[in-house]
C-alpha cells in the first residue's frame, strides 16, 4: 500500500464516519494530477463543469488547512459524537496532516473560492471544501463534500 493509498483510507474512513441515515452522504478524497494542468482547469474537468464557471483560488496557511480538515473529520454528522477528545482530535489531524505533507511534499496550498457564484453546481455538493496543494512532483486536490 502507498502512502496515497493510506491517505485515500483515512479521508474515507473519515466520511464514512459523518454518513447520517439521511438522504446525502459525505465524498473525502485526494487525487493528484500533473504540474502542467492548471489547477481551476483540473476541476473543471474533474467534475464536469461549464467552462464559464467562476474559479478561483487563494493561498492559505497551513493552519487555515488544519482547522478545515478538523472541521471535516470532527464536526460533521456523525463524527460530532464519535470522540470528544479535542486534544486527541487535535493529534490525529497533525498525524493526517504531516503525513499528507510529506507524502505531496507541499510547497504551497489553495482553498477554491466563488466555485458557486450566482448559480449552483451539483457536482461539487450541497456543502464543501475544495483545496489544491502544490506539491514538489505533482500537485493535488484534497476536498470534503457532502452530496444529496
Amino acid at each position: 500500500m502507498t502512502a496515497l493509498d493510506s491517505l485515500r483510507e483515512t479521508l474515507s474512513f473519515q466520511a464514512s464516519r459523518n454518513n447520517p441515515g439521511a438522504n446525502y452522504y459525505y465524498e473525502f478524497e485526494i487525487v493528484p494530477f500533473d504540474k502542467s494542468i492548471h489547477a481551476t482547469d483540473f476541476m473543471r474537468t474533474h467534475f464536469h463543469l461549464k467552462y464559464n464557471d467562476t474559479l478561483t483560488v487563494h493561498e492559505i496557511s497551513e493552519s487555515e488547512f488544519k482547522k478545515a480538515i478538523y472541521h471535516w473529520f470532527f464536526e460533521c454528522e456523525g463524527s460530532k459524537n464519535a470522540n470528544t477528545n479535542p486534544s486527541e482530535n487535535t493529534e490525529y489531524v497533525e498525524s493526517f496532516y504531516q503525513s499528507l505533507a510529506s507524502e505531496t511534499k507541499r510547497k504551497r496550498i489553495y482553498h477554491f473560492q466563488n466555485v458557486n457564484e450566482g448559480h449552483y453546481e451539483y457536482q461539487l455538493g450541497i456543502y464543501f471544501d475544495y483545496f489544491y496543494i502544490e506539491g514538489e512532483k505533482n500537485n493535488f486536490l484534497v476536498y470534503f463534500n457532502m452530496q444529496d
